[in-house]
């Protein structure tokens, strides 16, 4: 049987997850779209991932909140 991780970390581990997610994503789009050449294309990659990595994981810390109390307002859950 595996063992589960408690509920309350379920935020931090979705903003872990879903910053590293995006973060590599569009890093990597954006260095292959600005890059020249190929040489060095996954040092650079890498590089800008692990800078963007934890603007994104604080910003969807920090704007997750907001977005779903927004969302409350507008989306109601099937009984």
């Amino acid at each position: 049987m595996a063992i589960k991780i408690t509920y309350r970390y379920h935020m931090f581990l979705f903003a872990l997850i879903m910053s590293a997610s995006a973060a590599l994503t569009v890093s990597g789009i954006i260095i292959y779209l600005h890059f020249e050449g190929h040489t060095g294309f996954m040092v650079k990659w890498f590089t800008a991932f692990f800078t963007a990595w934890p603007i994104v994981f604080i910003a969807i810390l920090t704007i997750a909140p907001v977005v779903n109390r927004l969302l409350d307002l507008f989306v109601e859950e099937f009984q």
